[in-house]
This record gives C-alpha cells, structure tokens and sequence, in this order.
C-alpha cells in the first residue's frame, strides 16, 4: 500500500517497475513491427540498416519490459541488482538521446525519449537509495 506524508501518495516499486514494462513493452512492439514509423516520428530516414537496429532495439526492449513485469512483485536482492542495471542503462541512455537531439539526428521527440530515460535513471537512483520500506513494499 503507497506510503502518504501530507496526502501526497509515494510511489512504490511495483508501481515504478509497471510503469517502466509498459512503456518498454510499447516502445519494444512498436520497433519490432513498426520501425519506419517510429523512425520517421523522431526525424530519422528508414534505411534496411535502421530498420533492423530498430527492430534488434525492439526485441531488447520487450526483453527488458518483460523483466520489469515479473520483477514488481519480488522485493529480494535481485530487484537491486535490476535496480542498478536499470539506472546505469538509462543514465547511458540518455546522454547518447541528449547528444542525438541536440547534434539534429532526432527531432524534437527526443525530448520525450530523453524524459522516458530520466524517469527511468531517477527512479532507480531513488530505489537504490531508499534501500528500505520502498525496496521491500509491494
């Protein structure tokens, strides 16, 4: 049950790790069978190379959506270490979206891709931090 201070709900990390497989396992079908779209979303040309980075990008994700799924109940030691993963991935993560969207090779929606990997990087951190009531509650 989410902790309240001052009616303010504090996000658990069942609820964190369900938001991060949703938008991993969106993103990740997406890839997978509509890569020229999403490409052409964040300003990229669709070539047969993107194309199938794209799709390799999508088995990853849906991989990493479906972790995220059946880690969000477990509150054991290994949720640390998907925690950490997690973090490190999406600090990465961004700074390489951060760096193609201001050199133009995306769009303006690298923004949003920027936000996804800095939910995801600050969401983990604070997980990590925590360490207590957070990491163990359901």
């Amino acid at each position: 049950m989410p902790s309240t201070v001052h009616g303010v709900h504090a996000m658990t990390i069942k609820t964190f790790f369900t938001i991060l497989a949703v938008l991993a396992l969106v993103h990740g079908i997406g890839f997978v069978l509509a890569p020229e779209q999403l490409a052409a979303s964040y300003g990229m040309a669709a070539s047969p190379s993107l194309v199938l980075v794209a799709r390799l990008f999508g088995a990853a994700l849906l991989a990493l959506g479906l972790i995220f799924w059946f880690v969000r109940d477990n509150s054991s030691e290994s949720v640390r270490g998907v925690l950490i993963a997690t973090g490190i991935g999406d600090v990465v993560g961004l700074v390489v979206v951060v760096m193609g969207t201001t050199a133009g090779t995306l769009n303006a929606m690298g923004w949003v891709a920027a936000l996804i990997y800095l939910f995801g990087s600050a969401g983990c951190g604070y997980f990590v931090m925590a360490r207590s009531p957070e990491l163990s509650s359901r």
